[in-house]
């Protein structure tokens, strides 16, 4: 097989010596004894990533020699360079390389052969080469051969092998070794070995390194053991990408290899978050981002960074100052907005799930307050990078709401429904989910806490979302969103809409009639003091009797909310000495304490009493009646489902709890050894988990 080997060395301003030799009076940032018009790009990254080099002053007076397979397809190509120690005017070392290459991969084997039949040429200044001289190699090897002492050597795929320099391997056999952990593992690191060498800049980037001396091999063994915190992975161009941020970020006009060099990398999934932090605060954006630094170069950076990295979108909403709104984009803003709207433009390629992550982040910094509905509807304005992925973003809040329903049902079907399967985070959720029962059987009830969702939601347009989150938040929707929501039934909530004065007024009419009636009469008395007076009074009876009917109402103003879903719960009162009491008896800080610890038991206790009796809905209201819990905590019954929705609220617990220590007082009070302390546990042996059960049997008549 006949194939071209090409070669470039260092450049370098030469002056010769006078015993023939040569000093360095500098690099001329040149390649000199070149074959080749062009260095390929793979290559020219390899070297500027510090892939073959070696740590400056340790180069022996032995060349070292590095191999190493880079790029891929059409601009794959074998590698080898030849590291020699020179001079320069002043007597200091400095390391030389003389690299020989071919294309495509596998060919290491042959640039081995070339060089030892070449007569293993080192770093010359005075080997004149020129575009297009080259010679054909004509070579065949088996390169799989491997020495029996190096065939058992560890192939652990995370670490470098390390040889023995006691055991030195031919360059051959290195080529081998390196070829065999490749292909064992597959881990996308190249095939790549250093040879003869005392250190290495990179040596986390190699499959083989055979050391020069024992102390190389101690100096190489700590620099494998030291993982830097942060390091590019093994198959990353990181000089790429640090070109393409520095040209995105430089230039108003967007270069679209660079963007498509940020896009792939993107794909790649062992490119970390914390690398991808690593790479833009080297630019600065960390910087700029804590001293307010807002040059249209820090703009465009810190918005890509808010684009590759989705955590970062918030605190890039936050130090953009973007208020959103009606109010007009300042320069900063618009230099922003120019950016997206060029890489938009070239089609970047970018992957939609890191956009669409990045809006789902959003959700918890509006839940919390840390950002406005409208500023955070600015990344919706014509033009962004993440309004093209609008419809995307809200399909996966859709899928959660869907989600939430059946989750809810589950628990009482014993249907899975996996938590995985939730496109945002579940903690988003969790308030909705522990009152979802709440929402959906009292239409009175409400959770201000997504207030900001109906408000962000209708900003964007999403009018059934904001409809949804409406009725959750104040359990009514302004009129203009109930019309324009999809269904009045909304992903298992059923939405209200608010009512109007002239509504509540013909309502008030309907339900005051006779009153209407009498007041009219009434009014015909008011020429007469008397009239007054008795008018007076009748007024304030008809005030009175229509303010306790309003209040099972609607309410008329969206800011004026009706009940909180568990609002009529019975007062409890803290003693000084920290002694929950109600209306039966008192339990002491100590015992309160040790149950509130316990309560898991006690609800499973409960739970199991709901499951032997077959889950019949009377025994609910049965145990509920028993427990007093009534009376305690809720106006009726049927706001509190038994089986697995007992919620894990300190409030909830302490009424369970003072209401299971009435009950013991109450039955055990002749008992010493039955002490009331309001733990029940899923046992026959236990008294208060075995007389539930009895009288829950007694009172319904089961057997």
């Amino acid at each position: 097989m006949s194939i071209e080997i090409h070669e470039f060395s260092t450049g370098i301003r030469v002056e010769e010596t006078a015993n023939g030799g040569w000093v360095s009076l500098g690099f001329t940032g040149q390649y000199m004894n070149c074959t080749l018009e062009r260095i390929p790009e793979a290559v020219k990254r390899s070297i500027a990533n510090r892939e073959f080099a070696v740590t400056e002053g340790t180069s022996t007076e032995e060349p070292a020699i590095i191999g190493r397979e880079v790029g891929t397809g059409e601009d794959a190509w074998s590698v080898m360079a030849v590291v020699t120690r020179g001079r320069d005017e002043k007597g200091r070392s400095v390391s030389v390389y003389r690299y020989f290459l071919c294309q495509e991969h596998k060919n290491l084997i042959r640039l081995i052969g070339y060089w030892k039949n070449q007569g293993r040429p080192t770093f010359k200044p005075s080997d004149h080469r020129s575009i297009g001289q080259f010679l054909p190699f004509n070579s065949s090897f088996n390169q799989l051969q491997i020495l029996p002492e190096v065939e058992d050597v560890s192939l652990e795929a995370s670490k470098p092998i390390l040889l023995s320099p006691q055991q030195p391997c031919e360059l051959e056999k290195i080529n081998a070794l390196a070829f065999k952990k490749f292909n064992t593992h597959k881990n996308g690191q190249p095939v790549s070995w250093a040879f003869n060498v005392e250190a290495l800049e990179q040596p986390h980037r190699f499959q083989v390194i055979q050391p020069a001396s024992d102390r190389a091999y101690q100096i190489l063994q700590r620099a494998i053991a030291h993982v830097p915190q942060v390091s590019a992975p093994v198959v990353v161009d990181e000089e790429a990408l640090k070109s393409a941020l520095r040209s995105l970020m430089n230039s108003s006009q967007i270069k679209p290899e660079a963007v498509q060099v940020i896009a792939e990398a993107l794909g790649n999934e062992q490119i970390t978050s914390k690398y991808w932090h690593s790479l833009f605060d080297g630019q600065g954006a960390a910087t700029a981002i804590k001293q307010k630094i807002y040059t249209s170069q820090m703009v465009r950076l810190v918005t890509l960074r808010a684009m590759v990295i989705p955590e970062t979108l918030p605190t890039f909403l936050t130090w953009l100052n973007v208020k959103g709104g009606k109010n007009k984009l300042d320069e900063n803003q618009t230099i922003s907005l120019e950016f997206q709207t060029a890489i938009r433009t070239i089609g970047s390629g970018f992957p939609k799930n890191k956009l669409v992550e990045g809006l789902k982040l959003i959700l918890p910094k509006l839940l919390d307050q840390s950002i406005t509905p409208e500023a955070t509807s600015w990344l919706f304005i014509i033009n962004t990078i993440w309004d093209d992925y609008h419809k995307e973003f809200a399909d996966d809040v859709k899928n959660d709401l869907r989600l939430i329903a059946q989750y809810v049902q589950s628990s009482r079907t014993k249907e899975e429904v996996s938590l995985d399967s939730f496109k945002c985070e579940f903690k988003i959720w969790q308030n909705l989910i522990d009152n979802w029962i709440y929402l959906q059987r009292n239409s009175d009830s409400y959770l201000q806490h997504y207030q900001p969702l109906a408000h962000f939601f209708e900003t964007i347009k999403d009018y059934s979302i904001s409809a949804y989150f409406y009725q959750v938040s104040y359990a009514m929707v302004p009129k203009n969103i109930f019309y324009k929501a999809s269904s009045h039934l909304l992903w298992g909530l059923k939405i209200s809409k608010q009512s109007t004065k002239y509504e509540n007024f013909v309502y008030f009419i309907n339900e005051n009639f006779a009153s209407v009636v009498i007041l009219s009469i009434l009014c015909l008395l008011l020429f007469s003091a008397t009239g007054i007076v008795l008018l007076k009074d009748k007024i304030l009876k008809i005030s009175d009797t229509t303010k306790v009917r309003n209040t099972q109402h609607t309410s008329t103003t969206v800011q004026t909310p009706v009940k909180e879903a568990q609002s009529q719960r019975c007062e409890q009162k803290k003693t000084p000495n920290g002694t929950i009491t109600n209306q039966n008896s008192e339990i002491d800080k100590q015992s309160l304490k040790s149950a509130t610890d316990k309560f898991g038991e006690t609800k499973a206790a409960i739970n199991n009493i709901f499951k032997e009796l077959n889950r019949n809905e009377k025994i609910g209201e049965t145990l509920i009646n028993i427990l007093n819990i009534k009376e305690i905590c809720y106006n009726t019954s049927k706001e509190i489902e038994i089986e697995m929705n007992i919620k894990d609220s300190e409030n909830q617990q302490k009424e369970w709890i003072v209401a299971i220590y009435n009950y013991q007082k109450k039955s055990f009070k002749d008992s010493s050894r039955d002490k009331a302390n309001g733990i029940i546990t899923k046992s026959n042996s236990d008294k208060t988990y075995k007389s539930l059960k009895d009288e829950i049997k007694n009172k319904l008549k089961l057997k």
